[in-house]
Order: structure tokens, then C-alpha cells, then sequence
């Protein structure tokens, strides 16, 4: 008897239990939202979005948060959006009980801005997102022009990526190689400071021009890129600064295990 009284009343409370929970999630689905908070975490990148025009950017697609209920945000859906926009690397939407959305958004990163042969201009990013670029949006980072374009079918697939270079085919190899190029420049301690400019002669070459002196660097394809990088480096740390770098007007990477430098 005393058994089942236990069983009994173990029932009740968790049936009053479940009905506390869901009392408690309507009242705070009916709750209203007072305050958005957006903030964004731009690294070392220039600012090339506000929260400003994140917030404009969210009443365009769902209207004006503050004036909803909890419930009628989808967390999910909003990060979810956020993230397809192409100045968004990664983005964090949280609702609370207090009525507050907090969004947390990290700015995509650019390494490279591309003039393309057909006169548009884009931003890769480190992950090698292809960004149309906005009239506002500025960042101080290496330019590449010359024998490139962007197509559609890249403009499609919306990215870049490294996996497999040699097996790609025109446009899309091209693009991929100077992706890969200018991820290099992006991790490399001492030429992300050195190299302004990547320009593409023909659809498998490239050449660097640098800030400071005026010379043009033959880096051929992307082949032995690390041995083309290192002898680099070591004119930079070692030679330039005895005997300056306005001395050559070419300075030759493609030859192997040597430097070939042609006096002005």
C-alpha cells in the first residue's frame, strides 16, 4: 500500500513538474524582446561591416526583432542566415528568458582583393570565400590583377579551396592557385609585410610586386612554393638589408636551390 502511495505521488509531481516547464516556456515565449545586442570580433582584419548594418541587414530579411515575443524568433533560422552572408565568417544567435537576443558575429577575414580581367572586383577570404565587394567596404590587404576572372560557375559555388590544385581546369585553377598564393603570403610572418600586389602574367604564372622598392619578383606556378618562399625570406633577412632592394629590377624564384637577380 505504502508502495503504490509513493508511486502515487512520485506521478503527481512530475506530472506537476511537466506542466510547471511548459507554463514557464509559454510565459517566456510570450515574453517580449527589449533589447538586441549585436557585437562583432573583426581579429586582425580592417572593418569592413557594423553592427550597424547587421542589424538593418536582419529587418530586412525578418523584420524588427525588438518589436517580436521570444517565441516568434527562430534562433536557428537567424544564425543560419547570417552565416550565408558573405562578409560573415561565423555567427552565434542566443535568446534568453530576460528577453534579450545577443548575436555574436566574426567578420570574415580578406587576404586578397582580385581585379578580374572582366572589371569586377572581389575579396577572398582565408577560407576562401568569393565576397562581391561593397562601395564602403576597404581593407588594407594584397591586390591581384592580370589574366584572371571570375566566372560564374565560381561565383556559384561561392568559394575557393586548395584540395587538389593540379587537377582543376582553367578559371577554376587559376583562381585556386592564387588562393593558395596569397593564403601562403597571409601566414607568412615576414612577407604578409613585404609583397603588395600579385599579378598574373598568364593563367599559370604570377609574379609579386613589393611596398617597398621597385623590382617585380618571378614566382613561375605554385609548384615548390615552400623552397620559393624560403629563398624569399632568406633575401629578405639576410641579403636586402646589406646591399638594399632597390639594386635589381627582377629578382628570379623559379630556378632551383638559386636566386637569379637581374641588376637595374
Amino acid at each position: 500500500m505504502k508502495k503504490r502511495r509513493r508511486i502515487f505521488v512520485s506521478l503527481i509531481a512530475i506530472i506537476l513538474l511537466v506542466i510547471l516547464i511548459i507554463g514557464a516556456n509559454i510565459f517566456v515565449g510570450r515574453q517580449p524582446i527589449d533589447k538586441v545586442v549585436v557585437s562583432v570580433s573583426y581579429g586582425n582584419s580592417d572593418t569592413i561591416i557594423s553592427s550597424e548594418s547587421i542589424r538593418l541587414d536582419l529587418i530586412s530579411r525578418f523584420g524588427d526583432l525588438s518589436q517580436k515575443n521570444i517565441k516568434d524568433v527562430d534562433a536557428d533560422e537567424v544564425e543560419k542566415f547570417l552565416k550565408s552572408q558573405p562578409y560573415i565568417e561565423d555567427a552565434e544567435v542566443y535568446l534568453n528568458f530576460t528577453g534579450k537576443v545577443k548575436i555574436t558575429i566574426t567578420q570574415a577575414v580578406p587576404i586578397l582583393r582580385l581585379y578580374s580581367r572582366n572589371g569586377m572586383q572581389f575579396y577572398i577570404d582565408r577560407v576562401g570565400k568569393i565576397i562581391n565587394i561593397k562601395d564602403d567596404a576597404l581593407s588594407d590587404v594584397v591586390i591581384a590583377s592580370g589574366d584572371i576572372i571570375i566566372n560564374t560557375a565560381l561565383l556559384s559555388k561561392g568559394r575557393l579551396d586548395t584540395i587538389d590544385i593540379d587537377s582543376k581546369k582553367g578559371v577554376e585553377k587559376t583562381a585556386s592557385s592564387l588562393y593558395y598564393l596569397a593564403l601562403k603570403l597571409y601566414n607568412d610572418t615576414i612577407l604578409a609585410y613585404q609583397i603588395d600586389q600579385i599579378y598574373i602574367p598568364n593563367q599559370s604564372e604570377f609574379e609579386f610586386f613589393p611596398k617597398i622598392g621597385d623590382y617585380t619578383i618571378k614566382v613561375g606556378d605554385i609548384n615548390n612554393l615552400e623552397e620559393k618562399f624560403n629563398k624569399l625570406n632568406y633575401l629578405y633577412k639576410e641579403a636586402f638589408s646589406v646591399i638594399g632592394w632597390d639594386n635589381y629590377s627582377v629578382v628570379n624564384l623559379c630556378y632551383k636551390d638559386q636566386v637569379v637577380c637581374t641588376r637595374k
